[in-house]
């Protein structure tokens, strides 16, 4: 394993990707260390800010020590946002972008009370689109998170037993990805979103449903952190769900594979595998051209039409409402397969999921990171897409 920094080359061609959509704008100021670190090669806490047509600044309270060794781009010390007219040569009457999807209210009116006679507008729209497509760089570390996932998944054999508790087993998987590399955390761009590295969740707490924008909860440890696995104890014939994001120096992949000690129900069975059928109809779609309105309309039609319109995605009244998502630096990337007009674009990753959800039953489904191509899409979690039966 090895702490990766980002070529210049790579740093300068996502800028003038930015800059090349910046008609209205004077520049940008970005504050969320992922979209800092995506566009300047450090996340320390700071600021990047990216004119239209001269060189980016990077401003950084600490560590600058860190950030100057990181960063190829020209990095200053930040002292105040009180200063921060001056400091970047920003004029009277400029046109700022800001993330304004993210940025506290406290942290915009401080901006605003800087820059004075400026105006603000929301650049976030245009961030997303841009990261959406990766780079091979990028793509090669998706692919090592791949195989971290793929690892740590494939491990669970070796540590379940019936009577274990879901956060004993999950805690054995995570040892074994968090050695391979993976940063311990998964990033989420929602406000008052939090992700563990995963849900591990057997029976009924799978079905258990939870404020996370995901199609499964879970009972989770506290009312403070209400998803992902609890204390419940696994048991003989039942699903285990085991849904995991691979995480490589920041780059994410996203898996799901079912579990069970024994046999699951005929029904539980049949819905797996009208699940894989719906994936896979999904992943030969995923072509340029297409809208993940589209393919999200392509999988409520074709659950209908098995007969699991109630499952899909959760039951009507908790249904989640998309059946995939771009991963990246992020897990809630675009573009969404869901009720939105995202573009498939080559060079795209992202995570497929259909799950059928049965409340005080279970869960089934599978999940898979797929890269999209002009010639066709690439499964880059590579597992067996069966029931693992135990």
């Amino acid at each position: 394993m090895e702490y990766v920094l980002h070529p210049r080359s790579e740093i300068d061609t996502r800028i003038k990707k930015f800059q090349g959509q910046m008609e209205d704008l004077t520049g940008a100021i970005l504050f969320e260390s992922v979209d800092m670190g995506y566009f300047s090669g450090t996340s320390q806490d700071g600021l990047v800010y990216i004119p239209k047509y001269d060189e980016p600044v990077v401003m950084v309270r600490k560590s600058l020590q860190r950030a100057v060794h990181e960063s190829p781009l020209d990095v200053r010390s930040l002292k105040s946002l009180k200063n921060l007219k001056a400091d970047l040569g920003i004029t009277l009457g400029a046109v700022i972008g800001l993330e304004l999807d993210i940025l506290p209210y406290n942290n915009y009116s401080r901006v605003a009370n800087a820059l004075g006679n400026v105006k603000l507008v929301d650049v976030s729209e245009r961030i997303k689109h841009i990261r959406s497509v990766k780079s091979e760089f990028e793509i090669g570390l998706i692919k090592r998170a791949a195989e971290i996932v793929d690892a740590g998944i494939s491990s669970i054999p070796d540590h379940i037993k019936e009577g274990m508790s879901e956060i004993e087993l999950a805690a054995k998987m995570e040892a074994a990805m968090r050695s391979m590399g993976h940063q311990g955390i998964v990033r989420f761009r929602r406000f008052n979103q939090a992700l563990p590295m995963g849900h591990l969740m057997s029976g009924p707490n799978a079905a258990v449903p939870s404020f996370v924008a995901s199609p499964t909860g879970g009972v989770g440890m506290s009312l403070f952190h209400p998803q992902g696995p609890g204390f419940r104890k696994i048991k003989q014939n039942e699903p285990i769900l085991v849904d995991y994001a691979g995480v490589y120096n920041g780059y994410i992949a996203d898996e799901t594979r079912i579990f069970a000690l024994g046999r699951i129900s005929h029904d539980l069975e049949d819905a797996h595998l009208a699940a894989l059928e719906i994936q896979q109809t999904i992943a030969k779609e995923l072509v340029p051209g297409k809208t993940g309105r589209e393919l999200f309309d392509l999988s409520e039609a074709m659950s209908e039409r098995l007969g699991f319109k109630n499952h899909l995605g959760g039951p009507p009244e908790n249904k989640c409402g998309f059946v995939g998502h771009g991963v990246g630096l992020e897990i809630d990337e675009y573009p969404v397969l869901g009720p939105m007009d995202h573009r498939i674009l080559p060079n795209m990753t992202i995570a497929v999921e259909p799950k059928m959800i049965y409340p005080d039953v279970g869960v089934v489904g599978i999940e898979d990171t797929f890269l999209t191509a002009s010639d066709g899409v690439q499964r880059l979690t590579k597992l067996s897409q069966e029931i693992w039966r135990v």
